[in-house]
């Protein structure tokens, strides 16, 4: 079970989030479901404090350099996968396993990764728009 947005406007609702959490124990200690609680919020373990061991996974936006190498790979998976289908449709033979698709590696994308942040469908869209031709600059959301 996942409860999301998890203590979202706690001010206003702090017994039903004590009971939500009291909930969520009563069925992890029956064994009947495993809960996963997704918040934003950093003060959760006060919140879901028990007498039981709560694992927790903090997860945060890619660093740029791991950011980048990220849209470069997603890019080149792209354009391989678009040379894999024009191939077929014309009759030449598929690209040679060793064989790397055309990724322009000198894009400009540090800049456009900072402003753009570390989030992965954020980095996916601008694959995408990458690989559709748009500029790296041109690519950001306004």
């Amino acid at each position: 079970m996942v409860i999301d947005n998890f203590l979202h406007k706690a001010d206003n609702a702090s017994l039903l989030y004590d009971n939500i959490a009291k909930w969520a124990t009563l069925l992890t200690e029956a064994n009947v479901a495993h809960v996963i609680f997704l918040t934003n919020d950093v003060g959760y373990s006060k919140a879901l404090a028990t007498d039981r061991v709560l694992r927790t996974v903090t997860l945060s936006d890619k660093d740029p350099e791991t950011a980048k190498v990220y849209v470069l790979r997603q890019l080149e998976y792209i354009q391989g996968e678009r040379k894999k289908q024009r191939n077929e449709v014309i009759g030449e033979p598929p690209p040679q396993e060793g064989e790397k698709t055309p990724v322009e590696q000198q894009l400009n994308l540090d800049n456009c990764i900072r402003v753009l942040g570390g989030r992965m469908k954020d980095l996916e869209g601008l694959a995408q728009r990458l690989a559709m031709g748009v500029s790296p600059d041109g690519a950001l959301p306004c």
